[in-house]
Protein backbone atom coordinates (compact mmCIF):
# COMPACT_ATOMS: atom_id res chain seq x y z
CA UNK A 1 0.00 0.00 0.00
CA UNK A 2 1.33 3.42 -0.78
CA UNK A 3 2.11 5.59 1.84
CA UNK A 4 -0.12 8.96 2.09
CA UNK A 5 2.02 11.48 1.69
CA UNK A 6 1.53 14.64 4.11
CA UNK A 7 3.55 17.81 2.46
CA UNK A 8 5.04 20.44 4.52
CA UNK A 9 2.72 23.69 4.36
CA UNK A 10 5.26 26.61 2.48
CA UNK A 11 4.95 30.62 2.74
CA UNK A 12 7.46 32.77 1.25
CA UNK A 13 8.41 35.29 4.10
CA UNK A 14 7.25 39.10 3.40
CA UNK A 15 10.15 40.69 5.03
CA UNK A 16 11.75 40.89 2.12
CA UNK A 17 9.42 44.26 1.33
CA UNK A 18 9.47 47.06 3.82
CA UNK A 19 6.43 47.70 4.95
CA UNK A 20 6.49 48.43 8.41
CA UNK A 21 2.32 49.63 9.35
CA UNK A 22 -1.12 48.58 8.65
CA UNK A 23 -1.56 50.51 5.46
CA UNK A 24 1.47 49.18 4.19
CA UNK A 25 0.77 45.61 4.40
CA UNK A 26 -2.85 45.97 3.30
CA UNK A 27 -1.20 47.76 0.26
CA UNK A 28 1.96 45.19 -0.64
CA UNK A 29 -0.56 42.32 -0.21
CA UNK A 30 -2.78 43.78 -3.06
CA UNK A 31 0.20 44.70 -4.70
CA UNK A 32 3.80 42.99 -4.56
CA UNK A 33 2.14 39.76 -2.90
CA UNK A 34 -0.91 39.32 -5.20
CA UNK A 35 1.55 39.63 -8.45
CA UNK A 36 3.81 37.12 -6.90
CA UNK A 37 0.99 34.73 -6.45
CA UNK A 38 -0.52 35.40 -10.20
CA UNK A 39 2.73 34.54 -11.45
CA UNK A 40 3.48 31.60 -8.92
CA UNK A 41 0.29 30.14 -8.13
CA UNK A 42 -2.30 31.11 -10.58
CA UNK A 43 -5.00 28.82 -9.86
CA UNK A 44 -4.47 28.17 -6.13
CA UNK A 45 -3.37 30.06 -3.40
CA UNK A 46 -0.29 31.27 -2.26
CA UNK A 47 1.33 31.04 1.66
CA UNK A 48 2.69 33.96 2.91
CA UNK A 49 5.49 34.44 5.77
CA UNK A 50 4.15 37.23 7.20
CA UNK A 51 6.14 39.87 8.99
CA UNK A 52 3.93 41.91 11.56
CA UNK A 53 6.28 44.49 12.59
CA UNK A 54 5.26 46.28 15.88
CA UNK A 55 3.45 49.34 14.55
CA UNK A 56 1.30 46.86 12.19
CA UNK A 57 1.07 44.36 15.47
CA UNK A 58 -0.30 46.88 17.81
CA UNK A 59 -2.71 48.33 15.42
CA UNK A 60 -4.21 45.08 14.01
CA UNK A 61 -4.06 43.07 17.70
CA UNK A 62 -6.87 45.85 19.29
CA UNK A 63 -9.02 46.27 15.97
CA UNK A 64 -11.14 44.27 15.11
CA UNK A 65 -12.16 46.30 11.86
CA UNK A 66 -8.19 45.93 11.00
CA UNK A 67 -8.14 42.74 11.89
CA UNK A 68 -11.43 42.00 9.00
CA UNK A 69 -9.42 44.51 6.53
CA UNK A 70 -5.97 42.30 6.33
CA UNK A 71 -8.27 38.85 6.60
CA UNK A 72 -10.38 40.27 3.65
CA UNK A 73 -7.09 41.65 1.63
CA UNK A 74 -5.79 37.95 2.24
CA UNK A 75 -8.63 36.17 0.76
CA UNK A 76 -9.13 39.04 -1.85
CA UNK A 77 -5.82 38.05 -3.73
CA UNK A 78 -5.57 34.47 -3.02
CA UNK A 79 -3.25 35.12 0.15
CA UNK A 80 -2.96 32.31 2.92
CA UNK A 81 -1.27 33.46 6.40
CA UNK A 82 0.77 30.19 7.20
CA UNK A 83 3.37 31.60 9.47
CA UNK A 84 4.92 34.86 11.01
CA UNK A 85 8.02 35.95 11.55
CA UNK A 86 8.51 38.51 14.78
CA UNK A 87 11.91 38.57 15.06
CA UNK A 88 12.56 41.69 13.46
CA UNK A 89 10.36 43.90 15.84
CA UNK A 90 10.91 47.13 13.72
CA UNK A 91 12.67 49.07 10.89
CA UNK A 92 14.00 45.90 9.74
CA UNK A 93 14.61 47.69 5.99
CA UNK A 94 16.13 50.89 7.96
CA UNK A 95 19.82 51.78 5.75
CA UNK A 96 22.41 50.69 8.96
CA UNK A 97 20.03 47.51 11.62
CA UNK A 98 23.11 45.45 12.02
CA UNK A 99 22.74 44.51 15.98
CA UNK A 100 19.48 46.48 16.44
CA UNK A 101 17.89 43.77 14.91
CA UNK A 102 18.21 41.81 17.96
CA UNK A 103 16.49 44.25 20.46
CA UNK A 104 14.63 44.18 22.62
CA UNK A 105 15.93 40.73 23.09
CA UNK A 106 13.54 37.99 25.91
CA UNK A 107 15.65 39.86 28.35
CA UNK A 108 13.02 43.01 28.21
CA UNK A 109 9.46 42.76 28.63
CA UNK A 110 9.24 44.57 25.42
CA UNK A 111 9.92 41.84 23.32
CA UNK A 112 7.27 39.49 25.37
CA UNK A 113 4.82 42.74 24.57
CA UNK A 114 5.54 42.95 21.12
CA UNK A 115 5.16 38.57 20.67
CA UNK A 116 1.89 39.27 22.53
CA UNK A 117 0.66 41.81 20.02
CA UNK A 118 1.56 39.58 17.19
CA UNK A 119 -0.68 36.25 18.95
CA UNK A 120 -3.21 38.48 19.03
CA UNK A 121 -3.44 40.34 15.55
CA UNK A 122 -3.12 36.30 14.08
CA UNK A 123 -5.71 34.66 16.17
CA UNK A 124 -8.48 37.60 14.65
CA UNK A 125 -6.87 37.14 11.19
CA UNK A 126 -7.29 33.32 10.32
CA UNK A 127 -9.69 31.09 11.08
CA UNK A 128 -10.52 29.70 14.12
CA UNK A 129 -8.76 26.31 14.84
CA UNK A 130 -5.87 27.34 12.98
CA UNK A 131 -2.15 26.71 13.34
CA UNK A 132 0.50 28.71 12.66
CA UNK A 133 3.68 29.57 13.83
CA UNK A 134 5.45 32.29 15.28
CA UNK A 135 9.64 32.30 14.47
CA UNK A 136 11.54 34.59 17.14
CA UNK A 137 15.04 36.14 17.46
CA UNK A 138 17.46 33.32 19.25
CA UNK A 139 16.94 34.73 22.97
CA UNK A 140 19.37 37.59 22.71
CA UNK A 141 22.80 38.71 21.42
CA UNK A 142 25.86 38.07 22.03
CA UNK A 143 25.88 34.92 24.37
CA UNK A 144 24.04 36.05 27.58
CA UNK A 145 24.89 35.58 31.58
CA UNK A 146 22.81 32.98 33.89
CA UNK A 147 21.13 35.71 35.55
CA UNK A 148 19.92 37.12 31.70
CA UNK A 149 19.20 33.65 31.05
CA UNK A 150 16.87 33.62 33.69
CA UNK A 151 15.36 36.18 32.64
CA UNK A 152 14.68 35.62 29.21
CA UNK A 153 13.26 32.13 30.11
CA UNK A 154 10.99 33.70 32.81
CA UNK A 155 9.36 36.08 29.76
CA UNK A 156 9.13 32.59 27.30
CA UNK A 157 7.15 30.74 29.88
CA UNK A 158 4.64 34.01 30.47
CA UNK A 159 4.47 33.78 26.31
CA UNK A 160 3.38 29.91 26.43
CA UNK A 161 1.11 30.75 28.99
CA UNK A 162 -0.22 33.79 27.10
CA UNK A 163 -0.68 31.58 24.14
CA UNK A 164 -2.28 28.35 25.77
CA UNK A 165 -4.90 30.83 27.00
CA UNK A 166 -5.53 32.04 23.63
CA UNK A 167 -5.83 29.08 22.40
CA UNK A 168 -8.32 28.12 24.92
CA UNK A 169 -10.08 31.19 23.76
CA UNK A 170 -10.16 31.02 19.86
CA UNK A 171 -9.27 27.52 18.99
CA UNK A 172 -5.94 28.64 17.27
CA UNK A 173 -2.74 27.12 18.23
CA UNK A 174 -0.30 29.57 18.11
CA UNK A 175 3.43 28.06 18.40
CA UNK A 176 6.63 29.88 19.22
CA UNK A 177 9.93 29.09 17.94
CA UNK A 178 13.42 29.98 18.85
CA UNK A 179 15.89 30.46 15.49
CA UNK A 180 19.17 30.31 16.37
CA UNK A 181 21.76 32.16 14.07
CA UNK A 182 25.58 32.71 14.25
CA UNK A 183 27.07 34.64 17.50
CA UNK A 184 24.05 34.78 19.29
CA UNK A 185 22.66 33.25 22.49
CA UNK A 186 21.81 30.39 20.83
CA UNK A 187 23.32 29.60 17.77
CA UNK A 188 24.01 26.28 17.29
CA UNK A 189 21.89 22.73 16.97
CA UNK A 190 23.89 21.73 20.69
CA UNK A 191 22.76 25.09 22.18
CA UNK A 192 19.17 24.57 21.14
CA UNK A 193 19.15 21.50 22.84
CA UNK A 194 21.36 22.61 25.91
CA UNK A 195 18.65 25.39 26.13
CA UNK A 196 15.85 23.29 25.81
CA UNK A 197 17.14 20.39 27.81
CA UNK A 198 19.08 23.31 31.32
CA UNK A 199 16.31 25.96 30.91
CA UNK A 200 13.12 25.00 29.51
CA UNK A 201 13.03 21.65 31.71
CA UNK A 202 13.81 22.84 34.67
CA UNK A 203 9.91 25.35 34.57
CA UNK A 204 7.75 22.81 33.54
CA UNK A 205 7.26 22.39 37.55
CA UNK A 206 6.58 26.28 37.96
CA UNK A 207 4.22 26.29 34.66
CA UNK A 208 2.58 23.31 36.23
CA UNK A 209 1.74 25.27 39.31
CA UNK A 210 0.79 28.59 37.41
CA UNK A 211 -1.39 26.71 35.61
CA UNK A 212 -3.12 24.16 38.25
CA UNK A 213 -2.29 21.56 35.93
CA UNK A 214 0.18 18.46 36.56
CA UNK A 215 3.85 18.65 35.49
CA UNK A 216 2.70 15.93 32.15
CA UNK A 217 0.17 18.36 31.43
CA UNK A 218 2.45 21.48 31.50
CA UNK A 219 5.16 19.86 29.39
CA UNK A 220 2.26 19.08 26.49
CA UNK A 221 1.21 22.55 26.64
CA UNK A 222 5.12 24.09 25.97
CA UNK A 223 6.01 21.19 23.43
CA UNK A 224 2.74 22.79 21.74
CA UNK A 225 3.37 26.26 21.80
CA UNK A 226 7.93 26.61 22.22
CA UNK A 227 9.84 24.94 19.79
CA UNK A 228 12.74 25.66 17.11
CA UNK A 229 12.61 27.52 13.64
CA UNK A 230 15.70 25.77 11.60
CA UNK A 231 16.84 28.71 9.60
CA UNK A 232 19.16 26.14 6.88
CA UNK A 233 21.56 29.42 5.77
CA UNK A 234 22.53 29.85 9.44
CA UNK A 235 23.05 25.85 10.03
CA UNK A 236 25.30 26.09 6.92
CA UNK A 237 27.24 29.07 8.28
CA UNK A 238 27.61 27.06 11.20
CA UNK A 239 28.78 24.17 8.73
CA UNK A 240 26.41 21.82 9.57
CA UNK A 241 23.83 19.43 7.69
CA UNK A 242 20.59 21.05 8.04
CA UNK A 243 18.55 17.91 7.76
CA UNK A 244 20.82 16.72 10.78
CA UNK A 245 20.58 19.30 12.93
CA UNK A 246 16.35 18.75 12.43
CA UNK A 247 16.83 14.92 13.40
CA UNK A 248 18.93 15.84 16.50
CA UNK A 249 16.30 18.06 17.72
CA UNK A 250 13.57 15.99 17.31
CA UNK A 251 16.13 12.65 19.00
CA UNK A 252 16.51 15.28 21.62
CA UNK A 253 12.66 16.12 22.33
CA UNK A 254 12.66 19.74 20.68
CA UNK A 255 9.60 20.35 18.76
CA UNK A 256 10.99 22.16 15.31
CA UNK A 257 7.53 23.71 14.49
CA UNK A 258 9.35 26.00 10.92
CA UNK A 259 12.22 25.77 8.55
CA UNK A 260 12.83 28.71 6.93
CA UNK A 261 14.25 27.66 3.60
CA UNK A 262 17.71 29.85 2.65
CA UNK A 263 20.71 29.70 1.17
CA UNK A 264 24.15 31.19 2.29
CA UNK A 265 27.34 32.43 0.33
CA UNK A 266 29.94 29.96 0.26
CA UNK A 267 33.53 30.60 -0.46
CA UNK A 268 35.93 27.51 -1.01
CA UNK A 269 39.05 29.31 -0.84
CA UNK A 270 39.50 32.31 0.74
CA UNK A 271 43.22 32.89 -0.31
CA UNK A 272 42.33 32.90 -3.85
CA UNK A 273 42.26 36.92 -5.14
CA UNK A 274 39.40 35.92 -7.46
CA UNK A 275 36.65 34.76 -5.07
CA UNK A 276 37.79 37.63 -2.14
CA UNK A 277 37.16 39.88 -5.08
CA UNK A 278 33.77 38.42 -5.38
CA UNK A 279 33.22 38.30 -1.91
CA UNK A 280 33.62 42.11 -1.09
CA UNK A 281 30.78 42.84 -3.66
CA UNK A 282 28.40 41.54 -0.55
CA UNK A 283 29.93 43.84 1.62
CA UNK A 284 26.86 46.02 2.59
CA UNK A 285 25.94 48.27 5.57
CA UNK A 286 22.45 47.19 6.53
CA UNK A 287 22.24 43.82 8.05
CA UNK A 288 25.04 41.60 9.25
CA UNK A 289 26.80 38.71 7.58
CA UNK A 290 28.66 36.76 10.03
CA UNK A 291 31.14 34.41 8.03
CA UNK A 292 31.83 30.68 9.60
CA UNK A 293 35.16 29.20 8.69
CA UNK A 294 36.62 26.16 9.03
CA UNK A 295 39.68 25.06 10.03
CA UNK A 296 41.74 21.96 11.13
CA UNK A 297 40.16 23.32 14.69
CA UNK A 298 36.62 23.33 14.32
CA UNK A 299 34.83 26.33 13.19
CA UNK A 300 34.97 29.64 14.05
CA UNK A 301 32.15 32.93 13.75
CA UNK A 302 33.44 36.08 12.68
CA UNK A 303 30.70 39.20 13.52
CA UNK A 304 30.90 40.60 10.38
CA UNK A 305 31.90 40.21 6.44
CA UNK A 306 34.13 43.25 6.75
CA UNK A 307 36.11 41.43 9.56
CA UNK A 308 36.54 38.50 8.04
CA UNK A 309 37.96 40.08 4.94
CA UNK A 310 40.21 41.96 6.86
CA UNK A 311 41.29 39.05 9.05
CA UNK A 312 44.55 37.90 7.49
CA UNK A 313 44.58 34.40 9.74
CA UNK A 314 41.07 33.34 8.84
CA UNK A 315 41.51 32.79 5.12
CA UNK A 316 43.52 29.85 5.82
CA UNK A 317 40.53 28.08 7.23
CA UNK A 318 38.26 26.81 4.72
CA UNK A 319 35.45 27.07 2.84
CA UNK A 320 33.79 30.12 4.30
CA UNK A 321 30.10 30.19 4.29
CA UNK A 322 28.48 33.74 4.94
CA UNK A 323 25.21 34.37 6.75
CA UNK A 324 23.55 36.57 3.27
CA UNK A 325 20.81 34.51 2.31
CA UNK A 326 20.92 34.52 -1.02
CA UNK A 327 18.08 32.80 -3.63
CA UNK A 328 18.05 29.65 -2.88
CA UNK A 329 17.32 28.61 -6.67
CA UNK A 330 20.61 29.69 -7.75
CA UNK A 331 23.50 27.89 -7.90
CA UNK A 332 25.87 30.58 -7.72
CA UNK A 333 25.71 34.06 -7.15
CA UNK A 334 28.34 37.65 -7.89
CA UNK A 335 30.44 34.88 -9.40
CA UNK A 336 30.39 32.80 -6.35
CA UNK A 337 28.66 29.14 -4.87
CA UNK A 338 26.26 29.10 -2.82
CA UNK A 339 24.73 26.05 -0.06
CA UNK A 340 21.95 24.97 -2.19
CA UNK A 341 23.16 21.46 -2.69
CA UNK A 342 22.20 21.34 1.57
CA UNK A 343 19.15 23.12 0.62
CA UNK A 344 17.83 19.93 -1.76
CA UNK A 345 19.20 17.40 0.50
CA UNK A 346 16.81 18.70 2.97
CA UNK A 347 14.20 19.56 0.70
CA UNK A 348 14.42 15.78 -0.51
CA UNK A 349 14.18 14.57 2.66
CA UNK A 350 11.65 16.71 3.24
CA UNK A 351 9.44 15.48 0.20
CA UNK A 352 9.63 11.75 1.56
CA UNK A 353 7.94 12.48 4.68
CA UNK A 354 4.69 10.11 5.62
CA UNK A 355 2.01 10.19 7.54
CA UNK A 356 3.93 7.64 9.71
CA UNK A 357 5.96 10.46 10.72
CA UNK A 358 5.75 13.79 12.73
CA UNK A 359 4.15 16.36 11.32
CA UNK A 360 6.78 18.09 8.79
CA UNK A 361 7.54 21.78 9.98
CA UNK A 362 6.04 25.04 8.11
CA UNK A 363 8.38 25.75 5.71
CA UNK A 364 9.48 29.48 4.66
CA UNK A 365 11.72 30.55 1.53
CA UNK A 366 13.44 33.75 3.47
CA UNK A 367 15.44 36.00 1.07
CA UNK A 368 14.91 39.45 2.63
CA UNK A 369 17.87 40.27 0.74
CA UNK A 370 16.86 40.57 -2.69
CA UNK A 371 17.54 44.56 -2.36
CA UNK A 372 21.40 44.17 -1.86
CA UNK A 373 22.10 40.81 -3.97
CA UNK A 374 24.22 41.64 -6.14
CA UNK A 375 23.29 42.09 -9.87
CA UNK A 376 19.97 41.28 -8.55
CA UNK A 377 18.70 45.02 -7.60
CA UNK A 378 17.29 46.35 -10.67
CA UNK A 379 15.38 43.36 -11.11
CA UNK A 380 11.68 42.04 -11.42
CA UNK A 381 11.60 41.56 -7.67
CA UNK A 382 7.85 39.76 -7.98
CA UNK A 383 9.26 37.18 -10.87
CA UNK A 384 12.78 36.52 -8.57
CA UNK A 385 10.56 35.74 -6.08
CA UNK A 386 8.08 33.31 -8.07
CA UNK A 387 11.33 31.58 -9.43
CA UNK A 388 12.19 30.58 -6.05
CA UNK A 389 8.69 30.03 -5.23
CA UNK A 390 8.40 27.44 -8.31
CA UNK A 391 12.19 25.81 -7.67
CA UNK A 392 10.78 24.49 -4.24
CA UNK A 393 8.26 23.14 -4.99
CA UNK A 394 9.77 21.26 -7.87
CA UNK A 395 12.17 19.52 -5.36
CA UNK A 396 9.25 18.90 -2.58
CA UNK A 397 6.93 17.64 -5.39
CA UNK A 398 10.02 15.11 -6.93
Amino acid sequence: MTADIRRPRLAYGTNVAPQEDLAGLVAALGGLWADVRRRAAPDGVLGLGLWLPEPAARALSGDAGAMREVRAALAANGLELVTVNAFPQRAFHAPIVKEAVYRPDWTDPARFGYTASVARAIAGIVAPGSDVTISTLPIGYPKLAIDAWLRAAGLLFAAVLDLHRLREATGTTIRLAIEPEPCCAVETTAEAIVFFTSAVQPYLATVARTVGMTESAAAEIVARHLGVCLDLCHACVEHEEPIASLRRLRAAGVPVHKVQVSAAVEVPDPEDAAQRAALAAFTEPRWLHQVGARGTDGVRVVRDLPEALADATLAASKPWRVHFHVPVHAESVGGLPTTRPAVERFLDAMAVTTATDDDPPVLEIETYTWSVVPGAAAADLAANIAAEIAWVRGRLER
